[in-house]
């Protein structure tokens, strides 16, 4: 339990918008301190003449509300900033903050823990006793989401002191050099110190006062600038790590403010692109840096990675971003990170290390689909902007080009399937043969990504060849047809597909087979070239599928409705419906057969015989579950079958299973 949870005999929460609360906040902090200073002035020279004492003194009344309310709304915007808040009931973009911490006696008790650890967090870090460090620790750990706690210590501290303080303490389980033994016993516990110390400083770059802004500005600059490592007389100091380094350790937890993030991304491509292109070594660091995780935290890419995945917004700003290339032509950074760089191994001793680069595709599932890994989709974050659609377009074109880049590194195939959920409607558009009318059989409620025919195909059959990305795309895609289904057939006249309900059934019937064939034949494919035997899906599988399952449910649903939505994200007309829990249900569990009792889908993904016919069974279902009749059954199990056997012309036709297309 929080400390203060009680502090008002009880829990009640309300429901906060953090971007709607900030700009709040930096209105009535800008408009008080003017509303103040104009209504004493006029009250003064207004006095003489016996005019507006009495309408001026209420003005500064409601000025010195405004000021003394501040703290407690600063104070909701960093509850509402833990990472850990749950959505508030009914309002999509809302978390729930504990009122009941909303107190001044709170902020007075988080000001003067402030204090208590800019003491500490000030001295030499090998001058911290066993239990000075635990108390610094403790004090993160209970106050970085309090208002004015965090602030008040990183501003303090500064940027130069902030990266001298995670150096020191991360290497305090390690020998110093020149000849000193350590007698350092709680090398343990370093992981949680690196994690509230992160969660701080996040939460910190939130904040815009004067010591934060100069901080923020500060911390950009000495990026590419070492940090000394004193030493004793007569040796003197050495360069240390750089600030980046450093620094990216402290970015693997917590919400850091999108523009600092943005600003830090910009000086850091910069400075990373020098390090590895120029004659000296590589990033690296003669202590240790990181204590979460199988990196050593030599590559700073890796925590900033982490970072932009906790924030959508700067994620796709900084992807999008552009810089001039080695031959000075302009190359986007998602160009540099996924395609260009030379990823450093940074692996810890005996223990093979991926973070970097699956932190990458963490960070470009936050950049195209607007919310952070993991999380469920809502209707704001599916309509996609034209930022986002235009770097899904650049992934889809750049895997499709050349699976290498993908298939070298096949751990990024479940995120890129992640991300491929939520442009199914993009992708449909791109395969189907009904290019007159696609965007009402799969319509899209933002932007749509502009793909190729062949692309989307090598795309999907690239991303299918890897187990999660194939059972990801597997599953969603059919989740997300049977709700598509089921609203085109109540909802016609919102879709205004020109065909009556059989025919717009079977042509996602068509469309889901046609998907399915694509992925099926790059899953059978990898599987033959492994020359291994794919077990079936068994009882683990579907308790781990139900784990990620519910969320792609809740997700095809918003994704099928948010074309028809209102203000608010409420659904117009009702569009909701139960086929796509149903068709989950059933991949997991199987479907009802009225000889075999339950007809399992699914189980072998090298039988190509097979995997048709569970295509088509599971489209089968769909339709009867989204209609309610069982006559748009049998023609959807044929349609989807057409669809499914179709994919090998156009399997064959892209050369979906070579790796190279350049010039495409």
């Amino acid at each position: 339990m929080d400390k203060d949870d009680n502090a008002s005999g009880g829990i009640v929460f309300s429901g906060i918008d953090p971007d709607a609360l900030k700009g709040t906040i930096d209105s009535v902090s800008r408009d008080q301190e003017t509303l103040q200073t104009r209504a004493s002035y006029y009250k003064t020279e207004l006095a003489y003449y016996g005019l507006g004492a009495e309408e001026l003194q209420d003005i500064l009344h409601v000025a010195s509300w405004a000021r003394d309310e501040l703290p407690m709304l600063k104070r909701r915007y960093h509850l509402s900033m833990n990472m850990d808040n749950s959505p508030f009931p009914g309002f999509k973009g809302m978390v729930q903050i504990n009122e009941a911490r909303v107190t001044r006696a709170a902020n007075a008790a988080a000001a003067r823990d402030a204090k208590r650890a800019t003491n500490l967090a000030k001295k030499n870090p090998e001058d911290l006793t066993p239990e000075e460090l635990d108390e610094l620790t403790t004090l993160f750990a209970l106050n970085h989401d309090q208002y004015p706690f965090a602030e008040k210590v990183v501003g303090a501290l500064g940027a130069e002191k902030t990266l001298r303080l995670w150096y020191g303490i991360s290497n305090l389980g390690s020998a110093p050099g020149y000849g000193r033994p350590s007698d350092f016993k709680s090398s343990d516990a370093l992981d949680e110190v690196q994690k509230n110390l992160s969660l701080t400083v996040a939460a910190a770059t939130n904040s815009d006062a004067p010591a934060m802004v100069r901080w923020k500005k500060d911390m950009v600059a000495l990026g590419g600038n070492p940090i000394a490592e004193p030493g004793p007389p007569p040796y003197g100091s050495s360069g240390g790590p750089k600030g980046f380094l450093v620094m990216s350790n402290l970015m693997r937890f917590g919400d850091y403010d999108d523009k600092f993030l943005e600003d830090y991304g910009t000086a850091l491509v910069k400075e990373d692109k020098q390090v590895l292109n120029g004659p000296g070594p590589a990033w690296g660091a003669t202590g240790r840096l990181n204590h979460v995780g199988n990196d050593k935290g030599n590559d700073p890419l890796t925590g900033y990675m982490k970072a932009l995945s906790n924030s959508p917004a700067a994620a796709t700003v900084f992807f999008t971003a552009k810089h001039k290339n080695e031959a000075g032509k302009p190359e986007s950074n998602f160009k540099y990170l996924f395609e260009s760089r030379e990823w450093p191994n940074d692996s810890k001793p005996g223990e093979e290390s991926v973070t970097g680069r699956n932190s990458l595709g963490h960070a470009l599932e936050a950049a195209m689909t607007g919310h952070r890994p993991g999380e469920q989709a809502t209707t704001q974050t599916a309509k996609h902007t034209k930022a986002q659609a235009d770097l899904f377009s650049s992934l889809v074109s750049s895997v499709s080009q050349d699976q290498d880049l993908l298939r070298n590194h096949e751990y990024l195939s479940d995120s890129f399937a992640n991300i491929s959920a939520e442009y199914f409607a993009d992708l449909h558009q791109a395969l189907t043969d009904d290019q007159e009318f696609k965007g009402r059989l799969f319509p899209t409620a933002g932007v749509t990504a502009t793909l190729k025919h062949w692309d989307a195909a090598r795309f999907l059959h690239a991303v299918a060849r890897n187990k999660e990305g194939y059972d990801t795309l597997n599953v969603s895609q059919h989740v997300y047809s049977a709700t598509l289904m089921e609203q085109q057939a109540k909802h016609p006249d919102a879709f205004k597909y020109p065909q009556n309900t059989e025919g717009t059934i079977t042509q996602i019937a068509y469309d889901t087979g046609l998907f399915q064939g694509v992925i099926g034949k790059g899953r059978y494919f990898q599987a033959n070239m492994d020359d291994a035997e794919v077990a079936a899906r068994d009882d683990a599988w579907k308790e781990h599928a139900s784990t990620w399952g519910g969320s792609f449910v809740g997700s095809a649903t918003t994704l099928a409705t948010a074309p028809f939505t209102g203000p608010g994200g409420i659904v117009l007309g009702g569009l909701t419906g139960t086929a796509a829990d149903e068709v989950f249900n059933g991949i997991l569990g199987g479907f009802d057969d009225e000889s075999q009792g339950k007809k399992k889908v699914y189980q072998n993904v090298q039988e190509l015989g097979e995997t048709k016919i569970s295509t088509a069974l599971t489209t089968q279902n769909a339709a009867k579950s989204a209609t309610g009749s069982e006559k748009y059954a049998s023609p959807a199990g044929g349609r989807a079958g057409e669809g499914f056997r179709s994919a090998n012309s156009l399997i064959r036709d892209s050369q979906a299973e070579s790796s190279q297309h350049e010039g495409e």
